[in-house]
């Protein structure tokens, strides 16, 4: 893997269980996972990347990590809407992988594949249609935000190595009288610290916009499937009016005209 990718962890701290061989994409897939003397951080996530992936934005889809202090084993949830189903990505292998905060992985699953089934129904609605164009530029909108969520944190990482750098060229440097540099280093702190405490606020507003984009999301698709279920039941009693069998042998004849009667009158 290249230099884009991010640093992997020396010993993987999270283990993937029950990770099967194969899922349907038309249905959710459930992750779980277990710590081993790992903590969750702020910005923890599980992504989905298709196998031989060289940088973390190469992923396919995301959920946020939980911790449950309860349970030994924890579990995201990936929703069958969100999963690749085109013929051409039903033919890779995929993998999960766990991401912490600071761009780490901890923990990479073994390859599995999404696999598509044939559909019986073709649901061919405007509202349909809609909600997939909605849906469609909601996950453009949280791939957006992930990146930039990215950017702040490798900003913030290159703010701390300057602090850092500047202070280790102080200690090596010998002039009697440090109070003016002290003075400026204390002044460019406290900027810095200022500017950090505002990526950190930027970053928060950016989380809670993904929440609130993945909930509308979720929304449009329950909306969707609703739509595709009046659809079909319309449809089921359109047809069941079609198929009913008159039994025309069952239909008594019309007595004959009376002509006899009018030839007398």
């Amino acid at each position: 893997m290249d230099t884009s990718m991010a640093l992997m962890a020396d010993q993987l701290t999270v283990k993937f269980v029950d990770t099967l061989d194969r899922y349907p994409c038309n249905e959710d897939i459930e992750c779980k996972y277990t710590f081993n003397n790992y903590k969750v951080q702020d910005g923890d996530r599980i992504a989905i990347f298709k196998t031989g992936w060289k940088s973390l934005r190469n992923y396919v889809l995301f959920e946020w990590a939980v911790d449950s202090s309860v349970a030994e084993v924890n579990s995201v949830i990936f929703s069958r809407y969100d999963l690749p189903n085109s013929p051409s990505e039903t033919d890779d292998l995929y993998q999960f992988c766990y991401i912490s905060g600071e761009n780490v992985v901890h923990g990479i699953s073994t390859p599995f594949q999404i696999y598509s089934s044939d559909s019986k129904h073709t649901v061919n609605l405007t509202d349909s249609l809609k909600n997939e164009n909605q849906c469609t530029h909601l996950k453009q909108l949280l791939s957006l935000k992930d990146k930039e969520i990215l950017r702040l944190k490798e900003e913030n990482a290159i703010l701390k190595e300057s602090i850092k750098s500047m202070v280790d060229q102080r200690k090596f440097q010998r002039s009697k009288n440090y109070d003016d540099d002290i003075e400026q280093l204390k002044e460019l702190t406290s900027k810095l610290k200022n500017v950090v405490l505002g990526q950190q606020k930027e970053i928060d507003a950016l989380k809670n916009e993904v929440r609130k984009d993945k909930a509308e999301q979720k929304d449009l698709l329950l909306e969707k499937k609703l739509a595709e279920r009046r659809f079909e039941s319309v449809c089921g009693k359109n047809v069941k009016r079609l198929n009913i069998d008159f039994d025309l042998g069952s239909l008594q004849s019309l007595p004959a005209f009376p002509f006899d009667d009018l030839d007398k009158m």
